[in-house]
């Protein structure tokens, strides 16, 4: 099975003005060539040829973001997620008169969302019956842990994001008062002791939902010896006193990733029998853009992919005379009626190199010195419209210097990719609206 275990970080570039193969400008550089006269083309007509793959599995357990909800989705069909974590203390310590009042599952909004937020969404916080323990390093996006089908608990809510800091959902006291009288009473004193009790959760969405899909932190930072956790399982009880009782809670806490895998998110999507990407089985499996309505599919979570050929480039050998390629420009738009205000095009995309059979081989591409350089897309917003930009000067220079055929083709991901279910859909090289156009600048200085 493949896996993509990893994300990259992008920037912005500005959107360079595209010419008419009628109108190449024929230029006197002079200076920059000593004793040469040059005539610099501006290409636009080689071919673009998208296509949509989909990675087998992503590596959702190295995260410290919780994905919980369900939308319907005009592009990539129900998109569902659904969370699975382990809860353990930092100690096992509790006043020995402690007398429990309360239990409540606190999930911390980090402020990341897709989908309508204005609608009622469901939570229903289930017991795990298997232990959050991967047979191999990680879990999936596709990895799924059984659980208890009836709910310990269930909040219908609307999520902010914004304005609030957590969502509070009260768990039954039955629930929580043989772990913290174990806890009290020494009889849990550590991890192995509390999962003969507890695995821990999973968070399921109703499976009725067509609202959004709410992002929650697991842990805000871990010192030298805490850790501030922002999504907690809090026991409040109450000590007494001479004059008034004290208050005072106990949490069990999902511990970060970097102490092992203690959690992870489940990721799919369901697609009708009309949708093109049905076509799209296994990781090989190319769907091109002109067999599914001129349009390219990329998706964090779900494994979309973009790949991006260029199959006529080494027709510019038929240019007679010897130059050089001065910059190469990607241009990709977005249809307008792809993303909104619920799904937002959120900043820039990743670029990087995959082989013929889709596998990742570079997370960016390479400079003149054999390193690789980190590419970058940026979006400019001119009359509400998006259009994104890639420079890929150096790869198109490598492909046209190869002595032998490498069946390679750019990468195209969104950003937060095994945390998130952005998506972007680009316009392929036949739309009547934009083209996916390669922009060549070509410097010939010796004929």
């Amino acid at each position: 099975m493949k896996k993509l275990l990893i994300v990259f970080s992008v920037g912005l570039f500005i959107v360079a003005c595209s010419f008419d193969i009628e109108n190449i400008p024929t230029l006197e550089v002079g200076q920059e060539f000593v004793n040469s006269e040059v005539r610099v083309l501006v290409l636009d007509t080689f071919t673009v040829k998208l296509s949509t793959f989909r990675f087998d599995s992503i590596n959702s357990s190295s995260t410290e973001r919780l994905l919980v909800g369900q939308y319907n989705d005009q592009f990539t069909g129900k998109v569902r997620t659904e969370s699975y974590f382990e809860l353990t203390p930092r100690d096992y310590e509790l006043p020995n008169d402690a007398e429990l009042d309360s239990v409540a599952l606190i999930l911390g909004y980090d402020n990341y969302f897709y989908g309508d937020t204005t609608l009622i969404s469901k939570i229903g916080v289930h017991q795990l019956e298997d232990r959050v323990n991967p047979d191999e390093d990680f879990f999936y996006n596709t990895s799924r842990l059984n659980f208890d089908p009836e709910p310990l608990a269930s909040i219908n809510y609307r999520p902010e994001p914004f304005d609030e800091d957590s969502l509070h959902i009260s768990i039954p006291i039955e629930f929580g008062r043989p772990i913290f009288e174990g806890i009290r009473e020494n009889e849990i004193n550590n991890d192995d002791d509390l999962r003969e009790f507890f695995y821990g959760f999973t968070l399921q969405p109703d499976a009725n939902d067509n609202t959004s899909i709410i992002g929650f932190s697991r842990t805000q930072e871990e010192g030298a010896f805490t850790i501030e956790a922002s999504s907690y399982l809090r026991f409040f009880y109450t000590t007494p006193q001479e004059f008034e009782d004290e208050e005072d809670f106990y949490d069990l806490i999902i511990q970060p990733s970097t102490r092992g895998v203690t959690g992870f998110n489940h990721i799919s999507n369901t697609l009708s029998e009309e949708s093109s990407l049905t076509a799209l089985t296994k990781q090989e499996d190319l769907l091109p853009s002109i067999a599914s309505g001129d349009l390219g599919y990329i998706q964090s979570g779900t494994g979309y992919a973009l790949r991006v050929e260029f199959p006529t480039i080494r027709r510019l050998f038929e240019i007679e005379g010897t130059g050089t390629i001065l910059s190469a420009e990607l241009q990709l738009k977005p249809p307008t009626d792809s993303y909104n205000d619920s799904f937002p095009i959120r900043g820039n995309l990743n670029v990087g190199l995959v082989d013929n059979n889709n596998e990742t081989i570079l997370t960016g591409l390479l400079n003149d010195d054999g390193n690789a350089e980190e590419q970058l897309i940026g979006q400019q917003e001119e009359f509400s419209e998006v259009l994104y930009e890639i420079s890929v000067g150096t790869y198109i220079d490598t492909k046209l210097n190869e002595t032998t055929i490498v069946k390679d083709a750019l990468l195209l991901f969104t950003q937060q990719y095994n945390n998130s279910v952005d998506r972007v859909i680009l316009q392929g090289e036949e739309n009547m609206d934009f083209e996916a156009t390669l922009t060549l600048t070509y410097a010939i200085y010796e004929e």
